[in-house]
């Protein structure tokens, strides 16, 4: 029998999280981030692919999967990115009254941990995430979380988080060069963990204010600004996160292209180097063979997470 979301207050916990952690651009850019919430012991509820996260209802944006059998898969070996990503997307279950929508490759890694899961791009983690000093840092100011060094999203990343990840108790994962991850018991305090580690970041790095994303036809003023102090081939040249390879090519910084998210990728991207660089830190950018993975994987957009 279907899932029927008028039965169940799951999927408002699911949209409350999600809007709440995708209201806000220093914490999510563009079509980045991904919340889930688990239904027991098989099913969970996680944002869809292509969905911006400010945009789940409990009427829509989210799919329903069996976690349990992503769980095992991973646990078994999860194979490679095509057949790792099918996989997932042949665990998606039907939902009364709502459209089907594919889960993400990031499902893998959300069926790992505790009930409920947001994952953001937020800029003061990657901070930590994006500098060579940052996880050294981040193991000081942190001591319980866990650090991953960067794996590309999907199997890989799946693999390395399934090695530390816990079904209960509070847990936090940054993400080299890709983002921060936690996860609770119940929405509120996934929700007030989230908050509390970027907060924490925020004051101790002693950061700056987060510029304004207003909307544009074209870059930004302040992205014009930035990468004019950059330089284009620099940015091109020098990829942060998939994020960046993803929205940041050469049309988009000409500014033509998917603008809202871009302004909102760039802003982050230039918010999050300026302070590297006034921390006196290093940045660490992704290496060639690992862009030229990015660039081989059959969701192509990274447009699941």
């Amino acid at each position: 029998m279907p899932f029927d979301p008028e039965l169940d207050n799951a999927p408002r916990l699911l949209a409350r999280a999600a809007r709440a952690a995708g209201s806000r651009p220093d914490l999510t850019q563009g079509g980045g981030g991904n919340v889930s919430i688990k239904l027991g012991a098989e099913r969970m509820l996680v944002k869809a692919s292509g969905v911006q996260l400010k945009d789940v209802t409990p009427a829509g944006g989210y799919a329903l999967v069996n976690y349990g059998n992503i769980r095992r898969r991973i646990a078994s070996g999860p194979g490679g990115e095509n057949e790792f990503s099918e996989f997932i997307c042949a665990q998606a279950l039907p939902v009364k009254g709502v459209k089907p929508a594919r889960p993400s490759v990031e499902t893998g890694f959300h069926a790992l941990l505790n009930t409920v899961v947001i994952h953001t791009h937020s800029v003061y983690a990657n901070i930590l995430n994006m500098s060579a000093e940052g996880h050294a840092l981040g193991r000081e100011m942190f001591p319980g979380a866990e650090f991953i060094p960067y794996k590309s999203p999907g199997p890989q990343l799946c693999s390395a988080i399934n090695d530390r990840a816990r079904a209960s108790g509070p847990q936090v994962f940054f993400l080299a060069n890709h983002g921060l991850a936690a996860a609770h018991a119940g929405t509120e305090g996934a929700l007030e963990l989230n908050e509390r580690v970027n907060e924490t970041i925020r004051r101790g790095l002693s950061l700056p204010p987060y510029p304004g994303v207003k909307p544009s036809a074209g870059l930004s003023a302040h992205n014009a600004g930035r990468l004019a102090h950059y330089g284009e081939n620099f940015i091109l040249e020098n990829i942060l996160s998939p994020d960046q390879a993803l929205y940041c090519g050469p049309a988009a910084l000409g500014g033509r292209g998917e603008m809202g998210a871009v302004n909102e990728v760039l802003t982050a991207l230039f918010y999050i180097l300026d302070c590297i660089r006034a921390l006196n830190f290093t940045p660490r950018f992704l290496t060639g063979p690992e862009v030229a993975y990015f660039d081989t994987m059959k969701s192509g957009r990274y447009s699941g997470r």
